[in-house]
């Protein structure tokens, strides 16, 4: 799973006069987390959450995972992710999908470059 933003950020004042900050964003396993940050100004707390998510976005472009193929990204996330968590009739039901309705059409697509266009082809001729 490929790591995402939930937030653009949340300013806010403390009782102490601070100011605070909180970015929410979803890790490689699929957990939800926090980045917080503080500062004397409101200005200063939405610099710092503005560095933060620039250097996300660029962090999330430059992973591995956005480099492969979209085949072998499914297959790896059927393997961790869903082959542990669900019945075997289930995981062999998901699988087949991917084989015979997913892979044909984007399988060969690195994952970083596909678009929305690509995700509408695959569910109006899938």
């Amino acid at each position: 799973m490929q790591r995402k933003l939930l937030t653009n950020g949340n300013a806010f004042k403390r009782t102490d006069n601070r100011w605070c900050g909180v970015v929410w964003y979803m890790d490689e396993y699929g957990e939800r987390k926090r980045k917080s940050f503080s500062g004397t100004t409101k200005n200063e707390v939405n610099k710092k959450m503005t560095e933060y998510i620039a250097e996300f976005e660029r962090r999330k472009d430059n992973s591995q995972e956005s480099r492969l193929k979209l085949k072998d990204s499914m297959q790896n996330w059927l393997q961790v992710f869903k082959f542990p968590s669900v019945e075997q009739t289930t995981y062999d039901r998901c699988e087949c999908v991917a084989e015979h309705q997913i892979y044909p059409l984007l399988g060969e697509k690195v994952v970083g470059d596909i678009t929305a266009a690509d995700i509408k082809k695959v569910l109006i001729i899938g």
